[in-house]
């Protein structure tokens, strides 16, 4: 069995009956499915041709839609939409809410499964097609509101992965529904108020990079890989928080004590290979080579060159070792090695 069967085979082994993928099997806090982890791992299952997989994601999805057609109704008809209001990041993997205390108020995995979504390409219902409407009429309300980034932290910030995936939502949203959608108004905003020095920065509140900026390249391609945007941003990720085929989320990451993170350097790979940089899409590639342990498994990260290496005693202490396996992290892979491998017409 191969690298690219095995991720596979993981992936569906910890797939429910109900369809969604949980975060991690083996994690003490990685027991929900997030709609952002689900979403790129169900697409990450099209593209190997798990389609299968893939689409039993996307129905658990829009069943969770609808049964929160009557909160999204709710903000939709709001004035002053509060961040309380927000729907939550992640479910039970039977769909239900869980009312805890986990900062659940995240905007980007909605427009990250639209993308997926269409990007899967399986016929949609009439019912189907209007609760996806109606999931584009709550990000269209809701994108400028502050909410908890992609790495579910700074509250208080417009984050430019979570308009990356609301604004790749929208323009899929365009494609499910034939219609115009505010998906460029998203990406001006972007390029307007969320960039310095001719690059992306990570926030409003944050002029660094976060390595999920590359998203805007692959695997969204809202804009072009061989961009000066683009290779401005992808630039000073290298130099500030890429290590020999590893990569950190952002610069003052303690999280673990801000190792490397896998599924992030699956990503800048694709982004590496699609331009032809092919010496350090290839570092990047034997990198992840090696972080499978002896399960076949790939963990959240990795804890070498750490940035905090204090914290990373604390959260073990707290929550536990590094999740292994992480789904999302054997779905970037699959991303990659199906690219590299030429496996899918891009």
């Amino acid at each position: 069995m191969n690298r690219i069967q095995q991720s596979a085979k993981i992936i569906e082994e910890n797939q429910s009956h109900w369809g969604s993928y949980i975060a991690s099997p083996n994690f003490s806090q990685y027991g929900h499915s997030w709609f952002r982890d689900g979403s790129f791992i169900a697409h990450s299952m099209t593209v190997a041709g798990r389609r299968e997989s893939s689409t039993k994601f996307l129905r658990w999805g829009l069943e969770v839609l609808k049964n929160q057609r009557e909160q999204m109704e709710k903000v939709v008809a709001c004035e002053h939409v509060e961040m309380k209001e927000l729907l939550p990041a992640r479910y039970t993997l039977d769909g239900q809410v869980t009312n805890d205390d986990w900062p659940n108020a995240q905007n980007d995995g909605y427009g990250t499964f639209l993308w997926a979504l269409s990007e899967n390409g399986d016929h949609l219902s009439p019912e189907d097609l209007a609760i996806c409407d109606l999931c584009i009429r709550y990000l269209e309300k809701i994108w400028k509101i502050p909410c908890f980034d992609v790495w579910e932290e700074f509250p208080d910030a417009i984050h430019t992965s979570t308009l990356l995936a609301i604004s790749a939502g929208l323009r899929a949203g365009e494609h499910l529904l034939s219609r115009k959608t505010a998906w460029k108004d998203v990406l001006d905003f972007i390029m307007n108020e969320l960039t310095i020095d001719g690059r992306l920065r990570k926030s409003s509140a944050d002029e660094s990079v976060d390595s999920s900026l590359v998203w805007a390249s692959f695997p969204f391609r809202l804009l072009p890989c061989g961009s000066t945007i683009v290779q401005n941003t992808v630039r000073r990720i290298i130099e500030d928080i890429y290590f020999k085929g590893g990569v950190k989320r952002y610069a003052c990451d303690s999280y673990y004590g801000g190792g490397s993170w896998v599924l992030l350097s699956a990503y800048l790979g694709c982004h590496m290979h699609s331009i032809g940089e092919s010496e350090i899409a290839e570092e990047i590639w034997t990198w992840i080579s090696k972080q499978y342990d002896d399960k076949g498994y790939l963990p959240e990260q990795v804890p070498e060159n750490l940035l905090r290496e204090e914290m990373l005693e604390h959260w073990i202490n707290k929550w536990g070792p590094i999740a292994s396996p992480l789904l999302w992290s054997h779905a970037a892979f699959l991303e990659f090695a199906t690219l590299r491998a030429g496996l899918k017409s891009r």
